[in-house]
Protein backbone atom coordinates (compact mmCIF):
# COMPACT_ATOMS: atom_id res chain seq x y z
CA UNK A 1 0.00 0.00 0.00
CA UNK A 2 1.08 3.50 -0.25
CA UNK A 3 3.91 3.75 2.68
CA UNK A 4 2.03 5.10 5.40
CA UNK A 5 3.41 8.53 6.70
CA UNK A 6 1.76 10.93 9.42
CA UNK A 7 0.61 12.95 6.54
CA UNK A 8 -0.71 10.32 4.56
CA UNK A 9 -2.10 6.95 5.55
CA UNK A 10 -4.59 5.44 2.86
CA UNK A 11 -3.87 4.20 -0.22
CA UNK A 12 -4.79 5.93 -3.32
CA UNK A 13 -8.50 4.82 -4.81
CA UNK A 14 -9.78 5.72 -8.23
CA UNK A 15 -12.20 4.13 -10.18
CA UNK A 16 -12.23 3.11 -13.65
CA UNK A 17 -14.27 2.07 -16.48
CA UNK A 18 -15.95 2.64 -19.77
CA UNK A 19 -17.59 5.48 -19.60
CA UNK A 20 -21.04 3.19 -20.38
CA UNK A 21 -20.27 1.27 -17.53
CA UNK A 22 -21.15 2.61 -13.87
CA UNK A 23 -18.96 1.40 -11.17
CA UNK A 24 -19.31 1.72 -7.42
CA UNK A 25 -16.67 1.95 -5.54
CA UNK A 26 -16.89 -0.07 -2.62
CA UNK A 27 -16.00 0.41 0.77
CA UNK A 28 -12.66 -1.19 2.31
CA UNK A 29 -10.25 -1.03 5.00
CA UNK A 30 -6.10 -1.07 4.92
CA UNK A 31 -4.52 -2.73 7.53
CA UNK A 32 -0.73 -3.49 8.44
CA UNK A 33 2.06 -5.76 9.91
CA UNK A 34 5.21 -6.12 9.99
CA UNK A 35 4.73 -9.23 7.56
CA UNK A 36 1.90 -8.02 5.22
CA UNK A 37 -0.75 -5.65 4.48
CA UNK A 38 -4.62 -6.80 4.60
CA UNK A 39 -7.25 -5.24 2.64
CA UNK A 40 -10.53 -5.86 3.43
CA UNK A 41 -13.52 -5.04 0.60
CA UNK A 42 -17.17 -4.88 1.36
CA UNK A 43 -19.04 -6.70 -1.27
CA UNK A 44 -22.25 -7.63 -0.42
CA UNK A 45 -24.55 -10.23 -2.27
CA UNK A 46 -21.26 -11.08 -4.68
CA UNK A 47 -20.30 -14.29 -5.55
CA UNK A 48 -16.73 -15.36 -5.65
CA UNK A 49 -16.94 -16.44 -9.46
CA UNK A 50 -18.20 -12.70 -9.85
CA UNK A 51 -15.14 -11.29 -8.56
CA UNK A 52 -11.78 -10.44 -10.82
CA UNK A 53 -8.58 -9.64 -9.14
CA UNK A 54 -5.57 -8.09 -10.89
CA UNK A 55 -2.28 -7.27 -9.76
CA UNK A 56 0.59 -5.54 -12.10
CA UNK A 57 3.05 -2.94 -11.93
CA UNK A 58 2.28 -2.25 -8.61
CA UNK A 59 -1.88 -1.44 -9.08
CA UNK A 60 -4.23 -3.90 -7.21
CA UNK A 61 -7.55 -3.87 -9.44
CA UNK A 62 -10.93 -5.52 -8.51
CA UNK A 63 -14.18 -5.79 -10.38
CA UNK A 64 -17.01 -7.25 -9.00
CA UNK A 65 -20.75 -7.80 -10.29
CA UNK A 66 -23.39 -8.22 -8.02
CA UNK A 67 -25.91 -10.57 -9.92
CA UNK A 68 -29.77 -10.25 -10.01
CA UNK A 69 -31.86 -12.98 -11.09
CA UNK A 70 -35.35 -14.04 -10.01
CA UNK A 71 -35.46 -17.86 -10.21
CA UNK A 72 -37.87 -19.80 -12.18
CA UNK A 73 -41.68 -19.71 -11.21
CA UNK A 74 -40.98 -16.71 -9.37
CA UNK A 75 -41.89 -13.26 -10.75
CA UNK A 76 -40.36 -9.44 -9.12
CA UNK A 77 -43.69 -7.73 -7.54
CA UNK A 78 -41.22 -5.00 -6.58
CA UNK A 79 -37.15 -4.35 -6.75
CA UNK A 80 -34.47 -2.74 -5.18
CA UNK A 81 -31.56 -4.78 -5.28
CA UNK A 82 -30.09 -4.38 -8.80
CA UNK A 83 -27.49 -5.51 -10.75
CA UNK A 84 -24.49 -3.89 -9.31
CA UNK A 85 -20.87 -3.00 -10.71
CA UNK A 86 -18.14 -2.36 -8.44
CA UNK A 87 -14.62 -1.48 -8.92
CA UNK A 88 -11.57 -0.18 -7.08
CA UNK A 89 -7.85 0.06 -7.59
CA UNK A 90 -5.54 0.58 -4.96
CA UNK A 91 -1.81 2.00 -5.71
CA UNK A 92 0.93 -0.73 -3.92
CA UNK A 93 4.33 1.22 -3.18
CA UNK A 94 5.20 -1.16 -0.73
CA UNK A 95 7.32 -3.98 -1.68
CA UNK A 96 4.90 -6.75 -1.40
CA UNK A 97 5.40 -10.66 -2.60
CA UNK A 98 2.47 -10.34 -5.54
CA UNK A 99 3.33 -14.26 -5.60
CA UNK A 100 2.11 -15.35 -2.20
CA UNK A 101 -1.29 -13.19 -2.56
CA UNK A 102 -4.34 -14.56 -1.33
CA UNK A 103 -7.64 -13.80 -1.68
CA UNK A 104 -10.85 -15.34 0.63
CA UNK A 105 -14.59 -13.99 -0.11
CA UNK A 106 -16.66 -14.51 2.89
CA UNK A 107 -20.11 -13.46 4.31
CA UNK A 108 -19.68 -10.56 2.28
CA UNK A 109 -16.24 -9.33 2.70
CA UNK A 110 -13.46 -10.05 0.50
CA UNK A 111 -10.40 -10.18 2.31
CA UNK A 112 -6.80 -9.40 1.03
CA UNK A 113 -3.64 -10.39 1.99
CA UNK A 114 -0.60 -9.23 0.22
CA UNK A 115 2.64 -10.34 2.26
CA UNK A 116 5.67 -8.07 2.90
CA UNK A 117 9.03 -9.15 0.44
CA UNK A 118 11.28 -10.70 2.74
CA UNK A 119 14.05 -8.33 1.55
CA UNK A 120 11.88 -5.71 2.68
CA UNK A 121 10.82 -6.86 6.53
CA UNK A 122 13.04 -4.95 9.39
CA UNK A 123 16.11 -7.03 10.82
CA UNK A 124 18.34 -6.40 13.67
CA UNK A 125 21.90 -5.88 12.60
CA UNK A 126 24.35 -7.68 15.32
CA UNK A 127 27.21 -5.52 15.82
CA UNK A 128 30.57 -7.46 15.58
Amino acid sequence: MNTCTTSNCAPASTRTAPAAEHLVSPRYDVRSSKDAYEVRVELPGVRKGDVNLNFERGLLTLRAQRQSTVQEGWKTLHRELNRLNYGLQLKVNAPVDDAAFTAKLEDGVLTLTLPVKEAAKPRAIEIA
